[in-house]
């Protein structure tokens, strides 16, 4: 089966001013994203003020984070348009950095507000997963996290010469990368919504995030086409082992220390609040 798209990237123009599908996607996302954060925040009986102050961190890390690591990853092509290397409106975000950023401006501001970390991971862990099944949409409609071809009669192919992927693959069937994600992501909301009742102690449901996330990406990875910068891996994949074999890691500490996954309830994750211990 084909699917085809033939979007134009840009379906708003005003002079120099802009706006593209993968814009309006990851506005979207992030706004969805920032709400349902503030939400679970204040369902933690936090104070508004600081929690604002985290949220605006973390999105301010996770946009720099983003286009950093997609910078660095085709750094042979923006090292010859250093002036594109800031239009991140334009399509061209890397999620990883993205998780990476925001969870790092996120903390530092927590700690410097004396805010609990663990608790807040958890809430932004869900919050990213579902700003990332919205934003990903922004990338399929213009070719964006384009997948590898398949060399067969399914596939998405795409039509419009001003689609972000690679000239050559302009009416070639490649993986719907983006929807693989989706569905990755869609299915570990799922699984967190059933589970979520047994993730025992605060930071318990980010690290599984985490982990899930890091095994997802590496294997989904080999359905892009993106440079391979070390043992045969793309960047995503390296990346997705460090940061799984770190929360592998302190998953494991936290079981061995008894803050883990079990049967008794000290709060719950996903609707964040608290719940009755026995």
């Amino acid at each position: 089966m084909l699917i085809k798209i033939g979007f134009d990237p840009v379906f708003f123009r005003v002079g120099q001013l802009a706006l593209g599908w993968h814009g309006f996607f990851v506005a979207l996302a992030v706004a969805v994203a920032v709400w349902l954060g503030l939400r679970g925040g204040k369902k933690l009986d936090l104070p508004s003020g600081p929690l604002q102050e985290v949220a605006i961190w973390a999105l301010v890390g996770g946009v720099v984070g983003a286009r950093l690591f997609h910078v660095l990853d085709h750094l042979s092509y923006y090292s010859s348009h250093p002036a594109e290397a800031l239009a991140f409106w334009e399509g061209g975000i890397a999620v990883y950095g993205a998780f990476i950023g925001g969870i790092a401006g996120g903390m530092v501001t927590a700690f410097r507000n004396r805010l609990p970390v663990w608790p807040l991971l958890d809430v932004g862990a869900v919050a990213m997963l579902v700003g990332q099944a919205i934003g990903r949409l922004g990338c399929l409609y213009i070719g964006d996290a384009w997948g590898r071809p398949t060399g067969g009669h399914w596939g998405v192919v795409y039509t419009n010469p001003n689609a972000q992927l690679p000239s050559q693959l302009i009416g070639v069937p490649t993986h719907p990368y983006p929807l693989y994600e989706i569905a990755a992501v869609l299915c570990l909301l799922g699984v967190l919504w059933l589970m979520h009742r047994r993730m025992q102690a605060p930071g318990t449901l980010f690290l599984v995030v985490a982990l899930w996330y890091a095994a997802t990406r590496f294997g989904l990875t080999f359905f892009r086409q993106e440079a391979i910068v070390v043992w045969g891996l793309q960047e995503a994949q390296v990346v997705a082992l460090g940061t799984g074999f770190t929360a592998l890691a302190l998953l494991l500490v936290r079981l061995w220390l008894g803050h883990g996954i079990g049967p008794k309830q000290q709060y719950d994750p996903i609707r964040t609040g608290p719940l009755q211990t026995k």
